[in-house]
């Protein structure tokens, strides 16, 4: 049998962490809290903005794939996400004159 060392490796002992390195249950409540309610605005936001990109596909009365070869690859060639391309494109579309 072989003997592993590891020398290199120092393993923290949780339990000797002194408690300013803790955080409390009741900040980590609260960190969880706020990342449900950042996570919840943003699949909001996402679920507007295609909804948005569907009333303009109906309006312009453009099929799916016509849509996506026109307006949405040309901006995912640019280095745009789908989300940022959708964005762009609700944004522009249904800005007020």
């Amino acid at each position: 049998m072989r003997e592993f060392k590891f020398s290199k490796f120092r393993v923290k002992n949780l339990d000797k962490e002194p408690e300013s390195h803790r955080r409390s249950s009741e900040q980590m409540e609260k960190a969880r809290e706020e990342l449900k309610r950042r996570l919840m605005r943003e699949e909001l936001e996402f679920a507007l903005r295609l909804e948005a990109v569907d009333h303009l596909m109906t309006d312009l009365k453009v099929e799916p794939e016509d849509f996506r070869k026109l307006w949405i690859q040309p901006l995912l060639t640019a280095g745009a996400t789908w989300s940022v391309a959708l964005a762009c494109i609700a944004q522009s579309h249904f800005q007020p004159n």
